[in-house]
């Protein structure tokens, strides 16, 4: 990729990461304040985890050009600044993990409720579970985005 490609694909990782960190948040407070409608609640769900997706694999395509231009470079600017941007990517892999995991919940605890009673307590675990996996995941995309911030705030490609 040539470097005004990198760029490129730079501001856009950037953008869809926020949009994706905001959409996780959405979902959680979603989840937490009211009982939703499963169906529709499942496609935001479903969306919002392909965001995320669709952010981590924009990242993982910076991941090259981010160690040979920017890593070097980053570290003898600021090495708190430079371990912080490090630390970023095992926040973007475990709120991808946490998104996907949600999102399996969800699914699971959408056929237990139909297959069952609606007040069956291995839906009501299962939902549970996606709810907290939806908040850690969005805790997580929140981090790494702003440490993404603080880190371009000071370093371009």
């Amino acid at each position: 990729m040539t470097l005004d490609v990198v760029r490129k694909v730079a501001i856009a990782h950037g953008v869809i990461s926020w949009v994706a960190a905001l959409a996780l948040l959405a979902v959680t407070l979603r989840l937490f304040l009211r009982r939703p409608n499963a169906r529709r609640l499942f496609a935001q769900a479903a969306a919002t985890t392909a965001l995320a997706c669709l952010s981590f694999a924009s990242g993982a395509l910076l991941e090259a050009p981010f160690r040979t231009h920017l890593r070097q470079r980053l570290f003898l600017a600021s090495r708190s600044l430079g371990w912080l941007f490090e630390r970023k990517l095992h926040l973007a892999f475990g709120s991808l993990l946490f998104a996907l995991c949600a999102l399996a919940a969800l699914l699971a605890a959408s056929r237990a409720e139909r297959a069952s009673a609606p007040l069956d307590p291995i839906a009501a675990s299962l939902a549970r579970a996606a709810r907290f996996a939806y908040a850690a995941s969005a805790l997580f995309a929140l981090f790494a985005c702003v440490a993404s911030s603080l880190a371009a705030a000071r370093m371009r490609f």
